[in-house]
């Protein structure tokens, strides 16, 4: 075959190493300037939103996937804590621009280490962690979201003539209220008789009794008799009695919605040879309740600490008075 003449290019001088890393860093510098240039346009974009008039501080702020038992009024006051805090703050008035920036995201971790660290503040209490806060672009605002987990009210805990709510693990949450703000509540049952301090919201009660009544709430709720069950009165074993005879009162009772009493005795777990466990008096007040339609079987008490439950006598009829007799 005759020569053509051409000489093909001579490929081992791009295989030569001290070329290759001169490629290699040209192409090194090139993507590096291109993403400093589009950071460098990221940065006017955000300077552009937050000199826009239209963008005004932000003053919408969302609570996403919020729990039935949270009221309006109180996911107005989380949303307004973190309004005041990002826009309003004296201390720091450079967060109010730091939320305009679509890029600053330092500033929405700050929001969620605020309700964390200042619990004892308005309806924090509420909120037991934060799972995300992130912003989002509508067309004319600018509206932060935030999703979280929140506290569950299993109980109130009547103290120092109020009444404050508490959860299942015995943390207190925001507010007190009074006598006249049960009806609202009537759907959790209280814990009364308990010594000790109210602790802010957030922290937990460490009183005597409540541990223990709050673990009775939590076997009572799944029965069908629970509403008929006002309140868990622990004030006995607050006050150190033993409860462990018979013929001695005993040391929690149950209140009912007819001011009537059960009488549960010792808290469960505790009962040793002195009365039947706390399983054995939950299926002794289904039977009353089957039987009667009311846990209390219509008496002044009932007493469900053995297994023979005690009932007081029936009130004898009054003796019908002889014709005729002086009034």
């Amino acid at each position: 075959m005759a020569d053509s003449g051409i000489t093909p290019p001579d490929r081992s001088f791009f295989r030569q190493p001290h070329v290759r890393a001169i490629l290699t860093a040209c192409v090194t510098l090139a993507i590096l300037a291109a993403v400093v240039e589009g950071f460098a346009r990221l940065d006017r974009y955000a300077g552009s939103i937050m000199h826009q008039d239209s963008h005004l501080p932000l003053r919408r702020l969302v609570m996403v996937h919020t729990p039935p038992w949270l009221s309006r009024p109180i996911l107005n006051e989380l949303a307004d804590e973190a309004v005041q805090f990002a826009c309003f703050n004296k201390k720091h008035p450079d967060y109010a621009a730091a939320l305009r920036n679509p890029l600053n995201g330092r500033i929405l971790r700050k929001i969620a280490r605020h309700y964390m660290k200042h619990q004892s503040r308005g309806m924090n209490a509420w909120i037991k962690r934060i799972l995300l806060v992130r912003r989002v672009w509508l067309t004319h605002e600018q509206v932060i979201e935030v999703y979280a987990i929140y506290r569950r009210p299993a109980g109130l805990v009547r103290m120092d003539g109020k009444y404050y709510l508490v959860t299942a693990g015995g943390t207190r949450l925001p507010g007190a209220y009074l006598p006249a703000d049960l009806p609202a509540l009537r759907w959790l049952m209280q814990i009364r008789g308990a010594k000790g301090n109210v602790p802010p919201p957030g922290k937990k009660f460490v009183a005597r009794g409540i541990k223990t009544g709050l673990k009775l709430i939590s076997l009572l709720e799944p029965e069908p008799y629970a509403r008929q069950i006002a309140a868990v009165n622990v004030k006995n074993l607050a006050e150190g009695h033993t409860g462990t005879g018979s013929a001695m009162a005993p040391l929690i009772t149950l209140e009912t919605r007819w001011h009537t009493a059960v009488w549960w005795g010792l808290p469960p777990g505790k009962e040793g040879f002195y009365e039947v466990p706390a399983r054995r008096k939950l299926q002794l007040l289904r039977d009353i309740y089957k039987k009667y339609g009311r846990v209390d079987a219509g008496r002044a008490y009932v007493d469900i600490r053995s297994d023979q439950v005690l009932v007081p006598r029936p009130p004898k009829p009054a003796a019908a008075q002889p014709a005729g007799a002086a009034n």
